[in-house]
């Protein structure tokens, strides 16, 4: 029983973390900065919220929300290639969580470019798109739900007898869909 799995890195996400975390630190020094911005009272945001502290809540909020894009968007998605199955395992974040796709659920699969026609991502119901990377789950151009875990333009397809997509794309799609048609599913022309 051959067991093979891939992995969706999204690296995107964690440049933003990372970027987020930096500009809240930044926003958090200047706000604990007594030279930079004087006496608390000085300025006054309303009734006795002097600046400083806004400096230092918005801060904070701003650290918050990198480290918790970090811990849970930068997880990578796992695609797990078994005997007879495909397991997605992706962030509950991004909508898509873990899906089992056994060989008797699929009524076809290929590898195909996604991105114009009926596998344009024109809608993004939960998740994230930025250029070669998206994760979620979106409306197909042919107007069915795909779940996509992908970095890559050129993917493999699987298509659901429910009607629903499953779109994979990793650093090695070639490789991915060598072992899908292998112990999974035939490939089938787009």
């Amino acid at each position: 029983m051959t067991i093979e799995q891939f992995t969706v890195q999204p690296t995107f996400v964690i440049l933003v973390a990372i970027v987020l975390s930096v500009i809240g630190i930044i926003v958090l020094v200047t706000g604990l900065s007594s030279r930079l911005y004087g006496p608390a009272k000085s300025h006054n945001f309303g009734k006795g919220m002097s600046s400083r502290w806004v400096l230092i809540i918005v801060g904070l909020t701003v650290i918050g929300l990198g480290v918790g894009l970090f811990a849970f968007g930068g997880m990578p998605s796992t695609i797990t290639v078994g005997s007879s199955y495909v397991h997605l395992q992706s962030s509950p974040l991004f909508g898509v969580g873990d899906i089992n796709i056994s060989s008797s659920e699929i009524a076809s699969a290929y590898v195909a470019q996604i991105g114009s026609g009926n596998l344009s991502l024109p809608i993004r119901q939960n998740g994230i798109s930025a250029g070669n990377l998206n994760l979620g789950v979106f409306t197909l151009g042919n107007g069915h739900t795909a779940y996509v875990a992908s970095t890559n333009s050129t993917d493999l397809i699987i298509q659901l007898n429910n009607g629903k997509y499953v779109i994979l794309g990793t650093s090695n799609t070639t490789a991915l869909a060598s072992s899908f048609s292998q112990n999974v599913y035939p490939l089938k022309s787009p």
